[in-house]
């Protein structure tokens, strides 16, 4: 009876083994494509530091939170090839950080609608920006918060008694809490013919503290208010510094619970710190 147990038991074993020999499980390629998944797009001056918090940032997802990613570095422009990538791929969310890069790609973003895109602008939106598809989202600092940065110090110096002297365009209006309408002569508008002697002769008539740029301007126009030997101010290179950390909070929550709000968003306090530079 035992050897009988024995026999049993020993075709038993081989069938298993057997068994397990035809019905080795595959990974199957439906579970693989369920991943969540992110494309990251980054300009060349991209800073060294923040690339290596990014690509931290980006393994510790991958490695803790089970989402892939792939990472498009020094991009100045989508070239062709990229952009069949992007079409051929199922990326979650297509992530794009810096402006020139964000400008250039909004137009292409707009043609390829099945995708969901997140533009991350460096700089603050400073006019309407016209967004085409609920599938894109830019996040930047508006125009808004713009002015609360730097109100403190605008008040600051006009409490002081420290005249200012502004520099803008017909397009950037000084806000109204900032230069009354009385005191129009202490604005000079750059896209004005002649501006730059008028701007010569309220210097003279004023004697600020300050000059201070509102509006984008040109290199060689920023030179020769420099010129002038005035201490100059421009709110115009205000710059934004993403913390990549939170961002990719925000996007993991969202990837978690389905959502999704296109259009021109605000950054939160936590993503984005505004950097004056004087």
């Amino acid at each position: 009876m035992k050897g009988l147990i024995r026999i049993i038991a020993l075709f038993l074993t081989v069938g298993l083994l057997a068994g397990c020999g035809k019905n080795i499980p595959s990974i199957d390629p439906a579970l693989l494509q369920s991943k969540p998944s992110l494309l990251v797009v980054t300009e060349p001056n991209l800073a060294p530091d923040t690339k290596q918090r990014l690509q931290a940032a980006l393994v510790d997802w991958r490695d803790h939170h089970q989402t892939a990613f792939d990472w498009f570095a020094d991009v100045s422009t989508l070239s062709e090839e990229q952009l069949e990538a992007i079409r051929s791929h199922a990326y979650d969310y297509i992530v794009v950080a810096g402006h020139e890069l964000v400008q250039a790609t909004l137009p292409q973003a707009e043609q390829i609608g099945n995708r969901k895109w997140i533009l991350l602008d460096d700089q603050v939106v400073r006019q309407t920006l016209s967004i085409q598809g609920s599938h894109i989202m830019v996040k930047s600092v508006l125009e808004s918060q713009l002015r609360g940065e730097w109100d403190e110090w605008v008040r600051q110096q006009l409490v002081s008694d420290r005249a200012i002297e502004w520099v803008t365009t017909s397009a950037y209006p000084i806000p109204s809490e900032w230069a009354p309408s009385e005191e129009a002569e202490y604005v000079s508008l750059a896209d004005a013919e002649g501006w730059y002697s008028q701007l010569q002769f309220q210097v003279r008539s004023h004697g600020p503290a300050w000059i201070v740029v509102f509006a984008p301007l040109e290199k060689s126009q920023l030179q020769r208010i420099r010129g002038l030997q005035v201490p100059v101010v421009n709110m115009a290179q205000t710059t934004v510094e993403l913390n990549w950390n939170e961002i990719l909070v925000t996007l993991r929550n969202n990837l978690s619970n389905q959502a999704w709000t296109p259009g021109l968003q605000p950054y939160e306090q936590r993503e984005a710190v505004v950097k004056k530079n004087f």
